[in-house]
Protein backbone atom coordinates (compact mmCIF):
# COMPACT_ATOMS: atom_id res chain seq x y z
CA UNK A 1 0.00 0.00 0.00
CA UNK A 2 1.44 3.45 -0.89
CA UNK A 3 2.56 5.45 2.09
CA UNK A 4 0.26 8.42 1.21
CA UNK A 5 -2.81 5.77 0.98
CA UNK A 6 -1.73 5.07 5.00
CA UNK A 7 -2.23 8.55 6.08
CA UNK A 8 -6.05 8.82 8.01
CA UNK A 9 -8.68 10.89 6.10
CA UNK A 10 -9.56 13.86 7.51
CA UNK A 11 -13.11 12.79 7.90
CA UNK A 12 -11.83 9.91 10.32
CA UNK A 13 -9.30 12.55 11.96
CA UNK A 14 -11.58 14.66 13.03
CA UNK A 15 -14.04 11.85 13.97
CA UNK A 16 -10.95 10.63 16.68
CA UNK A 17 -11.04 13.84 17.88
CA UNK A 18 -14.77 14.66 18.79
CA UNK A 19 -14.82 11.02 20.46
CA UNK A 20 -11.50 11.74 22.64
CA UNK A 21 -12.38 15.33 23.01
CA UNK A 22 -15.95 13.28 24.41
CA UNK A 23 -13.59 10.87 26.83
CA UNK A 24 -12.06 14.12 28.68
CA UNK A 25 -15.02 15.98 28.47
CA UNK A 26 -16.79 12.67 30.80
CA UNK A 27 -13.72 12.72 32.86
CA UNK A 28 -12.98 16.22 33.57
CA UNK A 29 -16.26 18.49 33.65
CA UNK A 30 -15.45 21.60 31.98
CA UNK A 31 -15.64 23.51 35.03
CA UNK A 32 -12.30 21.84 36.69
CA UNK A 33 -10.69 22.65 33.44
CA UNK A 34 -11.60 26.31 33.97
CA UNK A 35 -10.31 26.13 37.22
CA UNK A 36 -7.10 24.96 35.98
CA UNK A 37 -6.82 27.71 33.11
CA UNK A 38 -7.71 30.27 35.76
CA UNK A 39 -4.41 29.66 37.79
CA UNK A 40 -1.74 29.68 34.56
CA UNK A 41 -0.11 32.87 34.21
CA UNK A 42 -1.24 35.39 31.39
CA UNK A 43 -1.21 34.74 28.17
CA UNK A 44 1.43 36.31 26.31
CA UNK A 45 0.55 39.00 23.28
CA UNK A 46 1.13 37.29 19.95
CA UNK A 47 1.89 40.43 17.41
CA UNK A 48 -0.59 43.03 19.36
CA UNK A 49 2.90 45.06 20.56
CA UNK A 50 4.80 44.87 16.68
CA UNK A 51 3.77 47.84 15.03
CA UNK A 52 3.50 47.53 11.09
CA UNK A 53 6.80 47.75 9.24
CA UNK A 54 8.74 45.98 12.21
CA UNK A 55 10.17 42.91 11.40
CA UNK A 56 8.42 40.11 10.20
CA UNK A 57 7.44 37.86 13.51
CA UNK A 58 9.33 34.30 13.10
CA UNK A 59 7.18 31.38 14.19
CA UNK A 60 8.75 28.20 14.74
CA UNK A 61 6.64 25.30 13.59
CA UNK A 62 6.83 22.38 16.19
CA UNK A 63 5.61 19.32 14.03
CA UNK A 64 4.76 15.64 14.93
CA UNK A 65 5.98 13.26 12.14
CA UNK A 66 3.91 10.24 11.74
CA UNK A 67 5.30 7.20 11.03
CA UNK A 68 3.98 6.76 7.95
CA UNK A 69 6.31 9.26 6.91
CA UNK A 70 8.82 7.23 7.57
CA UNK A 71 10.20 8.87 10.70
CA UNK A 72 10.59 7.40 14.18
CA UNK A 73 8.68 9.20 16.88
CA UNK A 74 10.53 7.56 19.16
CA UNK A 75 12.95 11.02 17.99
CA UNK A 76 10.60 13.12 18.10
CA UNK A 77 11.56 15.84 21.03
CA UNK A 78 8.66 18.85 20.98
CA UNK A 79 10.61 20.68 23.80
CA UNK A 80 13.98 20.25 22.63
CA UNK A 81 13.18 21.17 18.75
CA UNK A 82 11.35 24.30 20.29
CA UNK A 83 14.35 25.43 22.16
CA UNK A 84 16.26 25.22 19.23
CA UNK A 85 13.90 26.97 17.01
CA UNK A 86 13.85 30.00 19.93
CA UNK A 87 18.03 29.60 19.75
CA UNK A 88 18.13 29.89 16.11
CA UNK A 89 15.72 33.29 16.17
CA UNK A 90 12.07 31.98 16.74
CA UNK A 91 10.15 34.92 18.41
CA UNK A 92 7.40 32.12 18.94
CA UNK A 93 6.31 28.26 18.37
CA UNK A 94 3.56 27.16 16.49
CA UNK A 95 2.50 22.90 17.93
CA UNK A 96 1.11 21.31 14.93
CA UNK A 97 0.28 17.84 15.42
CA UNK A 98 -2.88 17.00 14.09
CA UNK A 99 -1.46 15.54 10.53
CA UNK A 100 -2.60 12.01 11.82
CA UNK A 101 -4.61 10.70 14.76
CA UNK A 102 -1.56 11.37 17.30
CA UNK A 103 -3.01 12.29 20.63
CA UNK A 104 0.15 13.91 22.24
CA UNK A 105 -0.87 17.49 21.58
CA UNK A 106 -2.21 18.18 24.93
CA UNK A 107 0.87 17.01 27.16
CA UNK A 108 3.36 18.54 24.40
CA UNK A 109 1.99 21.87 24.71
CA UNK A 110 2.12 22.22 28.28
CA UNK A 111 6.11 20.78 28.06
CA UNK A 112 6.99 23.13 25.65
CA UNK A 113 4.37 26.04 27.14
CA UNK A 114 6.82 25.82 30.58
CA UNK A 115 10.07 25.10 28.54
CA UNK A 116 10.38 28.55 26.79
CA UNK A 117 9.99 32.11 27.48
CA UNK A 118 7.73 33.08 24.48
CA UNK A 119 4.63 32.69 22.67
CA UNK A 120 3.66 28.97 22.02
CA UNK A 121 0.22 28.49 19.39
CA UNK A 122 -1.39 25.93 19.16
CA UNK A 123 -2.44 24.49 15.85
CA UNK A 124 -4.87 21.82 17.11
CA UNK A 125 -7.98 21.14 15.54
CA UNK A 126 -10.16 23.17 17.64
CA UNK A 127 -14.10 22.17 17.51
CA UNK A 128 -15.32 22.86 20.89
CA UNK A 129 -14.88 25.55 23.33
CA UNK A 130 -13.64 22.78 25.83
CA UNK A 131 -10.45 22.25 23.55
CA UNK A 132 -9.78 26.09 24.47
CA UNK A 133 -10.37 26.06 28.00
CA UNK A 134 -7.58 23.17 27.54
CA UNK A 135 -5.44 25.11 25.65
CA UNK A 136 -5.08 28.08 27.86
CA UNK A 137 -4.74 25.30 31.26
CA UNK A 138 -1.77 23.82 28.90
CA UNK A 139 -0.33 27.59 28.65
CA UNK A 140 -1.18 28.49 25.06
CA UNK A 141 -0.95 32.41 24.42
CA UNK A 142 -2.57 31.59 21.22
CA UNK A 143 -4.85 29.57 18.32
CA UNK A 144 -5.33 28.68 15.31
CA UNK A 145 -9.24 28.18 14.27
CA UNK A 146 -9.76 26.73 10.67
CA UNK A 147 -12.64 28.41 8.90
CA UNK A 148 -12.57 25.42 6.59
CA UNK A 149 -13.65 23.23 8.93
CA UNK A 150 -15.92 25.04 11.11
CA UNK A 151 -19.86 26.44 10.78
CA UNK A 152 -19.86 29.79 11.15
CA UNK A 153 -21.90 30.23 14.05
CA UNK A 154 -18.84 27.67 15.83
CA UNK A 155 -16.64 29.64 14.49
CA UNK A 156 -17.97 32.87 16.23
CA UNK A 157 -18.07 30.94 19.22
CA UNK A 158 -14.53 29.77 19.21
CA UNK A 159 -13.63 33.83 18.78
CA UNK A 160 -15.15 34.69 21.08
CA UNK A 161 -14.25 31.99 23.81
CA UNK A 162 -10.63 32.20 22.75
CA UNK A 163 -10.62 36.01 23.49
CA UNK A 164 -12.62 35.81 26.68
CA UNK A 165 -9.57 33.12 27.46
CA UNK A 166 -7.39 36.01 27.06
CA UNK A 167 -6.16 34.32 24.15
CA UNK A 168 -4.79 35.49 20.54
CA UNK A 169 -7.34 34.03 18.28
CA UNK A 170 -6.09 33.47 14.16
CA UNK A 171 -8.68 32.40 12.01
CA UNK A 172 -6.94 30.62 8.72
CA UNK A 173 -8.76 31.28 5.68
CA UNK A 174 -8.51 29.95 2.43
CA UNK A 175 -10.84 31.85 0.01
CA UNK A 176 -12.99 34.94 -0.18
CA UNK A 177 -15.94 33.42 1.36
CA UNK A 178 -14.22 32.18 4.51
CA UNK A 179 -12.16 35.45 4.70
CA UNK A 180 -15.54 37.83 4.74
CA UNK A 181 -17.13 36.06 7.09
CA UNK A 182 -13.58 35.83 9.31
CA UNK A 183 -13.65 39.80 8.82
CA UNK A 184 -17.09 40.12 10.72
CA UNK A 185 -15.70 38.39 13.37
CA UNK A 186 -12.87 40.74 14.26
CA UNK A 187 -10.37 38.01 14.89
CA UNK A 188 -6.67 40.24 16.03
CA UNK A 189 -4.96 37.90 13.42
CA UNK A 190 -6.34 36.38 10.18
CA UNK A 191 -3.97 33.75 8.64
CA UNK A 192 -4.08 33.29 4.96
CA UNK A 193 -3.56 29.52 3.71
CA UNK A 194 -3.00 27.60 0.37
CA UNK A 195 -2.87 23.86 2.47
CA UNK A 196 -5.76 21.93 1.52
CA UNK A 197 -6.77 19.91 4.70
CA UNK A 198 -8.07 17.04 2.78
CA UNK A 199 -5.50 15.99 0.11
CA UNK A 200 -2.85 17.59 2.49
CA UNK A 201 -1.86 19.60 -0.86
CA UNK A 202 -0.90 22.74 -1.44
CA UNK A 203 -3.44 23.90 -4.02
CA UNK A 204 -4.23 27.76 -5.79
CA UNK A 205 -5.60 30.69 -3.51
CA UNK A 206 -5.98 34.24 -4.40
CA UNK A 207 -3.80 35.26 -1.61
CA UNK A 208 -2.80 38.64 -2.69
CA UNK A 209 -6.72 39.52 -3.41
CA UNK A 210 -7.37 38.70 0.07
CA UNK A 211 -4.31 39.87 1.60
CA UNK A 212 -5.66 43.17 0.11
CA UNK A 213 -9.04 43.27 1.44
CA UNK A 214 -7.97 43.08 5.28
CA UNK A 215 -7.82 46.17 7.16
CA UNK A 216 -4.70 47.53 9.09
CA UNK A 217 -6.26 46.81 12.20
CA UNK A 218 -6.20 43.37 11.44
CA UNK A 219 -2.76 41.38 11.52
CA UNK A 220 -1.93 38.82 8.94
CA UNK A 221 0.09 35.70 9.14
CA UNK A 222 0.51 32.88 6.82
CA UNK A 223 -0.40 29.61 8.44
CA UNK A 224 1.47 27.37 6.20
CA UNK A 225 4.94 26.70 7.18
CA UNK A 226 7.20 27.78 4.70
CA UNK A 227 10.16 25.88 3.80
CA UNK A 228 11.95 27.52 0.85
CA UNK A 229 13.31 31.23 0.44
CA UNK A 230 10.66 31.59 -2.45
CA UNK A 231 8.44 30.92 0.27
CA UNK A 232 9.74 33.44 2.06
CA UNK A 233 10.28 35.95 -0.67
CA UNK A 234 6.26 35.10 -1.40
CA UNK A 235 4.75 36.05 2.18
CA UNK A 236 7.07 38.89 1.95
CA UNK A 237 5.54 40.31 -1.20
CA UNK A 238 2.59 40.76 1.01
CA UNK A 239 3.53 42.51 3.37
CA UNK A 240 2.41 40.12 5.93
CA UNK A 241 2.88 40.52 10.09
CA UNK A 242 4.48 36.72 10.72
CA UNK A 243 5.28 33.76 9.25
CA UNK A 244 5.42 29.74 10.07
CA UNK A 245 8.99 28.62 9.11
CA UNK A 246 8.82 25.15 8.67
CA UNK A 247 12.54 23.09 10.43
CA UNK A 248 14.55 22.55 7.09
CA UNK A 249 14.34 26.32 6.83
CA UNK A 250 14.70 27.58 10.31
CA UNK A 251 17.34 25.15 11.12
CA UNK A 252 19.37 26.32 8.29
CA UNK A 253 22.09 28.55 8.68
CA UNK A 254 22.76 29.64 5.32
CA UNK A 255 19.34 29.69 4.22
CA UNK A 256 18.55 32.39 7.28
CA UNK A 257 20.87 34.33 6.39
CA UNK A 258 19.52 34.48 2.95
CA UNK A 259 16.33 34.48 4.52
CA UNK A 260 16.82 37.78 7.00
CA UNK A 261 16.78 40.87 4.64
CA UNK A 262 12.90 39.36 3.51
CA UNK A 263 11.73 38.98 7.03
CA UNK A 264 13.88 42.15 8.25
CA UNK A 265 11.90 44.68 6.08
CA UNK A 266 14.15 47.27 6.07
CA UNK A 267 12.44 49.47 3.33
CA UNK A 268 13.11 48.24 0.54
CA UNK A 269 10.70 45.75 0.40
CA UNK A 270 8.30 47.82 1.69
CA UNK A 271 7.12 51.32 1.48
CA UNK A 272 5.22 52.93 3.52
CA UNK A 273 2.24 51.77 5.55
CA UNK A 274 -0.63 49.27 4.58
Amino acid sequence: MATKELVPQLDVILAAKRQYLSERRATTPIEAVRALASMQKRPQPILSSIPHQAPILIIGQVKYHAPERRIQTSSYDPVSLAMRHIHAGADAIALYTDETLYQGGLDDLVLVSRAINSPVISQDFILDEYQIVESRAAGASGLVLYAELLPQATLRALVSATQRNRMTAIVEVNNHEELDYALSLSPYVIGLSRHDLRTDEIRPAPLEEMRARIPSSIRVMITDALHTLDDVQMAANLHVDAVVLAEDLLQSESLMRQAEPLLRRDGTIFEGDL
